[in-house]
């Protein structure tokens, strides 16, 4: 295990010398918080080896240029939301975390539930009123004849289908939905690797990329310090994208690059920010919506003042980016029709015994979409 961390330690010093290398950086006075002793020495030699460089000192002194050019264009903004099979939705049904709408909501969007199940008819016919996609996190088998994967990968392929043609639509995806970013991107189906991050809330360690990130540049100074030198980014899973995995598949390197790296609970070293170089695609490793709306007592989700606050701004963030975007429905009746208001939250947080572990504290429920689309639903 120890050569295992030292070797991840020099792989991190050595990423400079590779075309799509991302080197950990720490903001002018910022601390980083110690979790393993001689791994994390080694990570922290690394980090100031690249911070020598000065290349991230510009992110907090211009990381306000970015917010004072609002994104106006659309006053209406409308995100979808794919669903997902499995717990807590019952058998033959999906769901949605009501977490993930009322972060967005909180930001001044709506949501539109895209079913994981729906025909590609119908999931085009949706792509054409939202103004982003959020990919949740979750769990999900991610490769061909799944059908969250496939429908998942649709939704990616409009969307940069529709940027490569003057048509600004940003994406972003949350755990699962990094993850399912980076496989469909890749196209390596065992791209990801184990890591030991279940509930282990991490600061995030900032890249020589961070510095030119339009995510950071967007949000206030002080949150993007906090994010980095106060454990509050909420990590919770065991798998993720190593720099390893990131480097060997050349083509996700080159639509995305990394923002920051956090260390699991064991001190290894995984991708927990991406954005795209070209395209308005940003990804998390960690949860900014449980933050202001998850309580269940078996996680250690941070509720400080410093976490409710970078939840609130990475949600402005992107309702911001999806206020770029024109789609709408043809008239006010179709647009009713398919808002996530014609569905009810489920308290599925609810505890039938002490020390009963929940999830989601909300959750919409879906009935089956398209049973005779082919895939199978099984996570």
């Amino acid at each position: 295990m120890a050569v295992l961390k030292l070797q991840a330690a020099l792989a991190l010093a050595l990423l400079p010398a590779l075309a799509l290398a991302a080197r950990p950086a720490l903001l002018p006075g910022a601390t980083l918080q110690r979790h393993d002793g001689a791994a994390q020495q080694q990570l922290q030699q690394a980090i100031r080896t690249s911070s020598s460089t000065g290349g991230s000192s510009s992110l907090a002194k211009g990381n306000d240029r970015d917010k004072d050019h609002p994104n106006d264009a659309n006053m209406r903004p409308i995100i979808g939301i794919l669903s997902q099979p499995g717990d807590p939705a019952p058998d033959g049904q999906s769901y949605i975390a009501a977490s993930y709408v009322k972060w967005l909501e909180s930001a001044g969007a709506r949501v539109v539930p895209i079913l994981y199940d729906m025909s590609p008819q119908q999931v085009e016919d949706r792509f054409d009123v939202i103004n982003g996609l959020l990919l949740p996190g979750g769990g999900a088998t991610l490769a061909p004849g799944h059908r969250f994967y496939d429908t998942a990968r649709q939704l990616v392929d409009l969307a940069v289908a529709a940027n490569d043609n003057g048509d600004y639509f940003p994406v972003h995806g949350t755990c699962l939905g990094m993850e399912t970013l980076s496989v469909i991107l890749s196209a390596n189906y065992t791209i990801l690797s184990p890591f030991d991050a279940e509930d282990a809330p991490a600061p995030l360690l900032y890249t020589a990329d961070a510095k030119d990130s339009h995510l950071l540049r967007s949000l206030p100074a002080d949150v993007v310090e906090n994010l980095q030198n106060k454990p509050i980014a909420m990590e919770n899973h065991g798998m993720g994208l190593s720099m390893t995995a990131l480097v060997e598949n050349p083509d996700l390197g080159k639509f995305f690059k990394v923002l920051s790296l956090s260390l699991d609970k064991s001190g290894a070293a995984y991708i927990s920010t991406l954005e795209g170089r070209k395209y308005p695609f940003t990804a998390t490793q960690w949860h900014p919506e449980k933050n202001a709306y998850e309580w269940t007592p078996h996680l250690h989700i941070p509720h400080t003042t410093d976490a409710i606050r970078m939840s609130q701004e990475v949600a402005n963030f992107f309702v911001s980016e999806a206020r770029r975007n024109l789609h709408k429905a043809k008239n006010i009746l179709e647009e009713d029709d398919v808002l996530i208001y014609n569905w009810k939250p489920e308290f599925t947080g609810r505890h039938a015994y002490v020390g009963q572990e929940k999830d989601f504290e909300q959750a919409y429920m879906f009935e089956k979409s398209d049973p005779q689309r082919d895939g199978v639903d099984h996570a």
